[in-house]
């Protein structure tokens, strides 16, 4: 059974479900023109909703009839197997450390149409090491092959390598930010890691956004909601996320 938290497919109307394909519509726009269909989701920390925001990403552009799978590469603590209510046996981590595991055990079916997931699997020694093989990249150039569009659930780029390793086999990277938590600082050190990988960053999405109730947004709180408040190119926005959190607060008051 899936969450609740994945409310682009549960509340297909709400406000939160436009939000996911407006970032949906932003992605479209900046991968159109380069064969573009892998992109990587990863934060600066813990706990600012990347994993939810991949989720719900996934899910719209499987309700755009695109054939969609999500790659839990969050081999540390990884969650998409409980968003989605799928067993984490065989997994990710368990494929790159056993070849004797076919690549068609590991995508799992989900209850909403053209969606798939490959679950996290059991927490490794080495995850950063496992998706530094050959391996890894092999397998994500077989999802491609049979995938329209192939989303990546990272790990938190100050905390560990993992998703630095990772920006450098994908197309597109998306750094998902926490409203009131995320320090300009560390969204420009997350930004510079990703840089010196080489790392084609689509923009920033500013997630916790405080909200006017007016606007009705107060009704997704139980969600952990408010998952989606701006989306920034790919330009200088070290600073753009300070101004809509402080702009936010203003109008709330």
């Amino acid at each position: 059974m899936l969450r609740e938290n994945i409310v682009s497919f549960n509340k297909p109307k709400s406000i939160a479900a436009e939000a996911f394909r407006a970032l949906r519509t932003n992605l479209e726009f900046s991968m159109s023109g380069e064969n573009a269909k892998i992109v990587l989701i990863t934060s600066s920390h813990v706990s600012e909703g990347k994993s939810s925001i991949a989720a719900n990403l996934a899910t719209v552009f499987a309700m755009q009839n695109k054939k969609t799978i999500l790659i839990d590469a969050d081999m540390r603590r990884g969650v998409q197997h409980k968003n989605f209510g799928l067993t984490n046996k065989n997994g990710l981590s368990n494929y790159l450390s056993n070849m004797n595991i076919d690549e068609n055990e590991l995508v799992k079916k989900t209850e909403i149409e053209n969606l798939f997931v490959v679950t996290c699997g059991a927490v490794p020694p080495n995850p950063a090491e496992l998706l530094s093989l050959p391996t890894m990249k092999s397998f994500i150039d077989t999802l491609t092959k049979a995938f329209d569009i192939v989303i990546i659930d990272g790990a938190p780029v100050l905390t560990v390598t993992d998703s630095v390793i990772l920006s450098a086999l994908v197309d597109k990277v998306v750094i998902v930010t926490s409203a009131g938590e995320t320090h300009k600082d560390e969204l420009k050190a997350t930004k510079t890691a990703l840089d010196g990988a080489g790392a084609k960053i689509a923009g920033v999405v500013l997630n916790k956004v405080e909200t006017n109730n007016a606007f009705g947004y107060s009704k997704y709180s139980r969600y952990g909601g408010k998952y989606y408040g701006a989306y920034y190119g790919n330009e200088d926005h070290s600073d753009s996320s300070k101004r809509h959190t402080s702009n936010n607060k203003k109008s709330s008051k």
